[in-house]
């Protein structure tokens, strides 16, 4: 059997001992698109803040997440989920889960699960740290996770991010165009949708890529489409175009790039719309407004919170994972959710083991 498959087997199975209301799906691609401003696969880096919710499959380095609590929308994971370990950052609200170590961090409100040391931090929500620690427990330490903590936890192991997104993608690079187009204009680009019965604009961006990304500005004529794709299959691009018109804010939750073949982007204006490329190292020098969805990031400008509204045609079935092999960084995790539940195990033994008695001495 598989090794993420095994883990999610005994995750599943320790569940049982949880009450009812603690429990973990899988998401689908559209709930990924919806309840995370940020997914990195790999590890991270940031000197900015993310609005909404993130999860990092790998390390964690720098960066303020959660801005704004009230708006971030619901979900079983914590607002920021890390599988390794994490340093320097931020988190405004919704708690966390580390799979590794914590240090020189802040955890504003919310449970904090931490399967590493903490050191030098603040924890100022309820906080269940399995390692060493050092800091200010201003919420409470408590000696087993709570029942919040945990669905934290189960839910932190109950997706595969890597092959749910790179399934989405896939399924949208199949998409034929609907008849939008780009048209050029000096160093003006302009993008004219044409949008299905079902309101939904695609772009078969492939054979002007290299010039497009190149240009200065970009125009939007959405045409009443709500839902635009564009598919791209440029390997590497350097993006310093200019969203005209506020178009970035305008349409961030309307529109959905999907690098598919990308390794490594760039973005040096503000870029508006979700960057869906799961094999792609990005660095964004300016703001994004949208949902960010790569492999690895270098944050250097702030990411905004506009989740995707749009239809995904053909959405990627979360419930069957593509790749046996696990997604950077996920081990940490799994050995996390097998030491809560190792816990759980133990209390349950605990809890039906008969009293004892003393045997008599034997007379003399």
């Amino acid at each position: 059997m598989p090794i993420r498959c095994a883990a999610s087997t005994l995750i599943l199975a320790a569940s049982s001992l949880l009450p009812a209301t603690v429990h973990a799906s899988p998401l689908s691609a559209s709930e990924i698109l919806q309840q995370f401003n940020t997914v990195v696969l790999g590890s991270a880096t940031s000197s900015s803040h993310t609005d909404g919710r993130t999860y990092v499959g790998g390390a964690l380095s720098g960066g303020d997440y959660v801005q704004h609590i009230n708006d971030t929308p619901g979900s079983s994971y914590a607002g920021l989920t890390v599988a390794g370990s994490a340093a320097n950052v931020k988190v405004n609200g919704l708690g966390a889960v580390i799979g590794g170590s914590l240090s020189n961090s802040t955890v504003n409100s919310g449970n904090s699960v931490v399967y590493g040391g903490v050191s030098n931090s603040n924890l100022n929500g309820a906080a269940y740290v399995e390692g060493g620690s050092s800091g200010n427990f201003n919420g409470g330490k408590l000696a087993t996770p709570s029942e919040a903590m945990l669905a934290n936890v189960l839910a932190s192991t109950s997706t595969d991010f890597g092959s749910v997104l790179g399934g989405l993608s896939g399924s949208l690079k199949s998409l034929a165009s609907t008849g939008s187009s780009v048209a050029f204009d000096g160093n003006l680009a302009i993008f004219n949708a044409v949008a299905n019965a079902s309101g939904v604009a695609v772009f078969d961006l492939t054979a002007i890529d290299t010039v497009l990304f190149s240009k200065g500005e970009f125009r939007f004529n959405l045409n009443g489409a709500s839902s635009v794709i564009l598919n791209t299959d440029v390997k590497s691009a350097n993006i310093s175009a200019n969203f005209l018109g506020g178009s970035a804010q305008q349409y961030g939750s309307k529109l959905l790039w999907n690098f598919y073949n990308a390794t490594d982007i760039t973005i040096n204006n503000q870029w508006g719309g979700s960057l869906l490329a799961s094999s792609a190292y990005l660095t964004n020098n300016q703001n994004i407004e949208g949902g960010v969805f790569v492999n690895g990031l270098n944050q250097r400008g702030e990411i905004h919170l506009q989740s995707f509204t749009g239809k995904l045609a053909g959405d990627a079935a979360a419930g069957a994972p593509a790749a046996n092999v696990p997604e950077p960084g996920s081990m940490a995790l799994f050995a996390a959710g097998l030491g809560v539940m190792g816990w759980l195990a133990r209390r349950r033994r605990a809890a039906l083991a008969p009293t004892l008695v003393p045997a008599p001495a034997p007379a003399r």
